[in-house]
């Protein structure tokens, strides 16, 4: 029972040993995740930048245009001549105002893209942060496992030296199979472990004190009297008490 109670420890300390990278991983690619958004965002503010520039040069070139057009004009002998620079003209103020559209939606496409790649540096800044302090919290959680490992491991070997060869060999072979446990406590006739009756005599017998092997599942049958249930108390009748004798009777 103990060795079980102790193997039993440390599976689950070398679980939770195991855990500890893959926790540690998820934290990494949280934080990675994390990165690549602040890079994402950054590039995205430049894209929207070099977009404004060309946006810039577009409404230089139609300003410039004008003003040459307009230029234009004053040497043009006709009225078919005059209405096509003034049609020009009015083509390139219609392009202008576009482009001043577009300018001012590419402005405030970056003033929302700045407060999205503010907010990501922030939160990578907390994350690297709490990375940190999980990193530390981890290999001093993982130092102390491996002492206590180290301590199981002694009280282990301790213990199978105290357990019989034959029965030691049933239980290694049983609680390193799905089952996962090598003994099962008996109770009600039954096995505690897989829930299957036991015959009368071999319920007799470890009653009686004996170490035997469930036909069922393989596991160490044992038995303790001090773990059975007690039946509830039986309340006690009330006394009737004796009756008064009748009036003139003695």
């Amino acid at each position: 029972m103990r060795l079980q109670t102790i193997d039993g420890e440390t599976t689950e300390l070398r679980a939770a040993i195991a855990a500890l990278p893959k926790r540690l991983a998820a934290l990494e690619t949280k934080l990675a995740a994390e990165k690549a958004a602040v890079e994402q965002a950054g590039k995205a503010l430049k894209d929207e930048e070099a977009l404004k520039r060309r946006f810039e040069s577009d409404l230089k070139d139609q300003q410039q245009k004008i003003v040459k057009l307009r230029d234009q004009m004053s040497n043009v002998k006709t009225n078919e001549e005059y209405r096509a620079f003034q049609h020009e003209i009015e083509f390139a103020e219609a392009e202008i105002k576009k482009i001043e559209d577009s300018e001012l939606e590419s402005m405030e496409r970056s003033e929302q893209l700045e407060q999205k790649r503010k907010a990501a540096e922030n939160d990578l800044k907390d994350s690297i942060r709490a990375v940190e302090i999980e990193k530390e919290d981890a290999r001093a959680e993982s130092a102390e496992q491996k002492k206590k490992l180290e301590e199981l491991t002694r009280r282990r070997a301790k213990e199978r030296a105290l357990v019989p060869e034959d029965l030691l060999r049933t239980y290694d072979r049983v609680s390193t199979s799905s089952r996962g446990t090598g003994i099962a406590y008996a109770q009600g006739q039954r096995c505690v472990g897989c829930h299957m009756g036991i015959r009368p005599q071999m319920w007799n017998q470890i009653r009686a004190g004996e170490v035997l092997v469930c036909e069922s599942c393989g596991r160490l049958l044992y038995y303790d009297a001090a773990r059975e249930p007690q039946p509830e108390p039986v309340a006690e009748k009330p006394k009737r008490g004796r009756k008064a004798p009748a009036a003139g009777v003695e």
